[in-house]
């Protein structure tokens, strides 16, 4: 069984700096610190974008200094506030903030779906070639597919913008491919799962600011500061089991557990 851990959205500001009168930094630290204790098993963690909130190369820095103290591998990629031409500044590399990791009879594709132009998602740029390169590479092991934008409508009704470009063509790319058994989303900054395409996804509402689900809602979303949020991820034969840990908001405890 392999354990992967999924964060996404941490909206990093420069040192200093809070977002909407909360500390992104702090809130990614109190989470890395909860995966350090609890997961130490975990193979490694993907961060899914949105990294710096305006793509800040100090905010870069800051995560920079905060992932180095962190002992599990940490893959990144970007989102729509990231600004790629600064995070590349700080954390090196070239083109596309985009990776694949084989885990045993896994394949994991850390996708970089940033356009330049607008909030929306995209794959252009040689990145579709690229993604089915990656799936010919896995040679029929199982494939989870991670990126930030959610290539799908998820049905809110504040959600009609920044969705994702060229979906069908995604789908079509990775329907060819039957090994491709999940996908790891953010972006939309609340906790959703399902099937898009009839390819299951969960989409985690990350660690920073968090939107209300409020069904009323057409306009500008509500944000609030409900605790930092991340996904565990089990990968288990054909299996893909996904535990959302809430568990840094503290709760009332009804009846307590057995100890070890």
């Amino acid at each position: 069984m392999q354990k992967i851990i999924h964060i996404t959205d941490p909206h990093f500001v420069a040192p200093g700096q809070t977002l909407y009168g909360i500390d992104p930094a702090q809130r990614l630290r109190d989470t890395l610190d909860h995966v350090s204790r609890v997961h130490a098993d975990a193979k490694l963690i993907l961060i899914t974008g949105d990294l710096a909130d305006t793509g800040d190369p100090a905010a870069y820095a800051l995560l920079r200094e905060i992932l180095s103290k962190v002992r599990l591998p940490v893959y990144l990629t970007i989102g729509n506030h990231d600004d790629r031409s600064a995070f590349r500044g700080v954390f090196g590399g070239e083109g596309f903030v985009q990776t694949a990791i084989d885990l045993d009879d896994w394949h994991v594709v850390l996708l970089d779906t940033k356009d330049d132009i607008s909030h929306f998602g995209c794959l252009d740029g040689g990145r579709f070639e690229w993604l089915e390169e990656q799936l010919v590479h896995a040679a029929g092991r199982r494939v989870v597919v991670a990126m930030h934008h959610t290539p799908g409508d998820l049905h809110v009704p504040g959600f009609r913008m920044g969705g994702m470009k060229e979906t069908e063509r995604f789908f079509s790319i990775v329907r060819r491919n039957a090994s491709v058994r999940h996908m790891l989303c953010g972006h939309r900054h609340v906790a959703a799962a399902g099937s898009l395409s009839g390819i299951p996804f969960t989409a985690s509402r990350g660690t920073a600011q968090h939107i209300v689900l409020d069904w009323e809602q057409y306009g500008k979303p509500i944000f609030v500061a409900a605790a930092p949020s991340y996904d565990v991820v089990m990968l288990d034969g054909t299996d893909v089991v996904v535990h959302r840990h809430e568990e840094l908001e503290m709760l009332p405890v009804i009846r307590p557990g057995d100890p070890k």
